[in-house]
């Protein structure tokens, strides 16, 4: 049975770690009613990202949290942590070439090559720029 892969994105983080967030409610509610078959991923890349948006923005504590609810998933088997390989960023920079008039970040680009590699096509998150390849973004 082909297990269903959801990709966690940037904004899902930040919206589940800071309670003062406009979506904290909505993935705080999607991600407890997420059946438990959905196999979730992210990348370091996004890990990286999200400790640097919470360090900056909200402060150190957050940002640490952050890391503790990272390392406390992956070692439980509730996450998969995805690093990149060349391949990934050489297709990453060719949708930074294709979408060259969308405002689409690195991270997003190595984001979507992730997901086209590991045939992902659900990503929960609040970033738009993942209609461009048809990917499905969730909550709605």
């Amino acid at each position: 049975m082909k297990r269903n892969k959801l990709f966690i994105d940037t904004g899902a983080w930040i919206a589940l770690m800071v309670e003062a967030d406009f979506y904290h409610h909505k993935a705080r509610s999607y991600l407890e009613n997420l059946d438990i078959s959905v196999q979730r991923l992210t990348s370091t890349f996004i890990i990286s990202e999200t400790y640097t948006w919470l360090r900056y923005r909200v402060g150190y504590k957050y940002a640490a949290s952050f890391l503790d609810v990272i390392s406390r998933s992956k070692a439980s088997g509730a996450l998969v942590v995805i690093d990149c390989d060349m391949d990934t960023l050489e297709l990453a920079e060719q949708l930074l070439k294709d979408f060259s008039d969308q405002r689409l970040s690195y991270v997003d680009a190595v984001s979507m090559g992730i997901m086209k590699n590991e045939k992902i096509n659900k990503v929960f998150g609040f970033d738009q720029h993942f209609y461009l390849l048809d990917f499905e973004v969730v909550p709605v």
